[in-house]
């Protein structure tokens, strides 16, 4: 396919999520927290609960570190504003087999636009952050989206039929996805996200094949466009 104003080639994309996709955003966090309040999730002295794992069927995951930790949504802000303006994002953990679909996206000739939701408090040292996690682990890409409604705003600013795989771990995301893009949304199943479920779900070994296998059919049905 190429472009009618100005003839270049346009290649099909796949957009895959950041946080708790390809890193433990959600680990990463909770690791983090545990020095910032002085004790563990469910460890404060009032509580004789469990310790219960989170997963993104039991809600929102601020609810959860709030009553994990004792506090409030609003001590949840701060200490994820501490974790953004430390930088920690740079040394967030890979979950295995990203760094696979990502290599496997664009050796199969399709666009990489990797996407997260838009910050609670926009920060200077969001988008460089960023950028240096993924060249850490040598993730290259050609699109970066940061937006709450972000595959709206993906569906603007692309034509929406170079769309061919969409790769999120939150199920409203995943479905806000679908509305834009049918038939191409996939939720990505972890540690984090085993309650969930979505009509088309994977990992990431298998999100590799599927997003391979979908920008070989695009590419077929419009090589002669």
């Amino acid at each position: 396919m190429k472009c009618s104003n100005c003839s270049a080639e346009l290649k099909p994309i796949v957009a895959v999520d950041i946080d708790g996709t390809l890193g433990d955003y959600h680990g990463h966090f909770v690791d983090f927290s545990e020095g910032y309040m002085g004790y563990k999730p469910y460890m404060f002295p009032e509580s004789e609960l469990p310790y219960i794992h989170y997963d993104a069927h039991l809600g929102k995951f601020s609810e959860w570190w709030a009553e994990a930790f004792g506090s409030s949504t609003e001590v949840y802000r701060q200490a994820k504003l501490a974790y953004r303006q430390g930088g920690m994002k740079r040394t967030m953990p890979i979950f295995t087999g990203a760094q696979a679909l990502c290599w496997a996206i664009r050796d199969a000739g399709a666009e990489l636009w990797v996407t997260t939701t838009r910050p609670y408090l926009s920060l200077d040292n969001i988008v460089p952050d960023t950028v240096e996690w993924l060249r850490r682990w040598d993730i290259e890409y050609d699109g970066m989206l940061f937006d709450d409604d972000k595959y709206t705003i993906l569906g603007h600013r692309v034509d929406p039929r170079r769309v061919v795989a969409v790769f999120d771990d939150i199920q409203e995301l995943v479905e806000a996805a679908e509305v834009q893009f049918p038939g191409r949304a996939w939720l990505v199943k972890g540690k984090w996200n085993n309650g969930t479920w979505f009509k088309a779900m994977c990992d990431l070994d298998a999100a590799a094949d599927l997003a391979t296998n979908a920008i070989h059919t695009w590419r077929s049905e419009h090589e002669r466009d």
